[in-house]
């Protein structure tokens, strides 16, 4: 089987990368507006791997610093459930970053956040069958009412996973078959026939985008599956570090169809990204995953920076863990993987005069 091995000093651009961001001050404060927390999430996750993977001394307590000084400012948000159940489930990627720190620091008032958090996953709004609201915004309540969206998946799961036990508040939203639970009912309605997943569904049929059926909304975007394969995989990992003899049944089994389920999600992608390597001549993920190379509503598909990149993360990850175990499957991700790095770093990272990196693109 073909090795795993990381494109000439990627860490180093890994590195500069972090520096930048922090440079500029980015991910220094919590915001809930637009995608502020899904955003910040992925900038905690981002910036606590940074910290474990650099031998720099200096960067190493500098980024801890800026991490935790970050997460203090997100606190306020949720010292009220009844608020914090008005917030996306972006949310929840704040909360997995906060339990991680507590268990360095026991802050009383991390632990308090956490606590908020869990009491409004009990009680955040679901559909009929089960499914969590995406966003239960009380301001328009119109657009956002019984959706489910796939974005929300990246949040969610390790939170709930993390959130299983320790004497912590329990509801039927947390655990790893709780977990599986709402990743299924998404895969079910969202597949668009080939593996891909559509955006999200209405549960009401309400929406004019809405499958009369299903609900199912009608493209797959890449950014948004992007999100609900990282957090499939994340939440993996999690149940990885907990892997043990004295794992009960239900985890091995939540454990064992997560991985099938992240499998096909995977294999699904692959087969659309050499679709892309054939039309571009380079791997890359399109807005409109389904929909390479057209024109819709007047604007050209592209290649998103984002998905993409979350993408590369995904495939390379998944084998490192050994998620993959497929010899051809892992091949093709590695290839893939690496083709999609190599292709973003290409063509939208650019080195600014005072030395700092700027990534652009969506």
């Amino acid at each position: 089987a073909q090795t795993l091995q990381c494109p000439q000093n990627v860490h180093g651009q890994a590195s500069q990368m972090m520096a930048s961001n922090v440079a500029r001050s980015q991910g220094a404060a919590a915001s809930s507006s637009g995608t502020g927390l899904i955003e910040l999430g992925i900038f905690y996750q981002a910036l606590r791997e940074s910290i474990a993977a650099t031998n720099n001394t200096a960067d190493k307590q500098a980024w801890t610093a800026y991490l935790h000084n970050s997460t203090a400012t997100a606190i306020p948000l949720f010292t009220n459930a009844t608020s914090a159940i008005g917030l996306p489930l972006d949310r929840f990627s704040i909360g997995t970053e906060m339990m991680r720190q507590s268990h360095e620091t026991q802050s009383a008032s991390l632990l308090s956040a956490i606590s908020t958090l869990q009491d409004s996953l009990a009680h955040q709004p679901r559909n009929t069958n089960g499914g969590l609201w995406y966003y239960d915004n009380r301001n328009n309540l119109t657009a956002y009412r019984n959706l489910s969206y796939t974005d929300g998946m990246y949040s969610y799961p390790t939170f709930a996973i993390l959130s299983a036990g320790n004497g912590t508040r329990q509801s039927d939203a947390v655990g790893p078959a709780a977990v599986l639970k709402q990743l299924e009912i998404l895969a079910a309605i969202c597949d668009d026939g080939t593996g891909l997943l559509v955006h999200g569904y209405d549960a009401l049929k309400a929406h004019g985008w809405a499958d009369p059926e299903t609900g199912a909304s009608p493209s797959v975007w890449g950014r948004s599956q992007a999100w609900y394969t990282l957090g499939v995989l994340e939440a993996l990992e999690a149940l990885q570090s907990a892997t043990s003899p004295a794992m009960t049944l239900d985890v091995k089994i939540a454990y064992s169809n997560m991985k099938l389920l992240f499998n096909s999600l995977i294999k699904a992608q692959i087969v659309a990204l050499e679709r892309a390597l054939q039309i571009n001549g380079k791997y890359g993920v399109w807005q409109v995953v389904d929909l390479p190379g057209a024109s819709i509503n007047g604007s050209q598909n592209f290649i998103e920076t984002s998905a993409s990149l979350m993408t590369a993360y995904s495939l390379l990850k998944s084998v490192r863990l050994n998620i993959l175990e497929d010899t051809k499957l892992r091949n093709k991700a590695i290839k893939a993987g690496v083709g999609l790095w190599e292709n973003i770093f290409d063509t939208h990272v650019t080195r600014k005069a005072n030395g700092t990196l700027d990534l652009g693109g969506t």
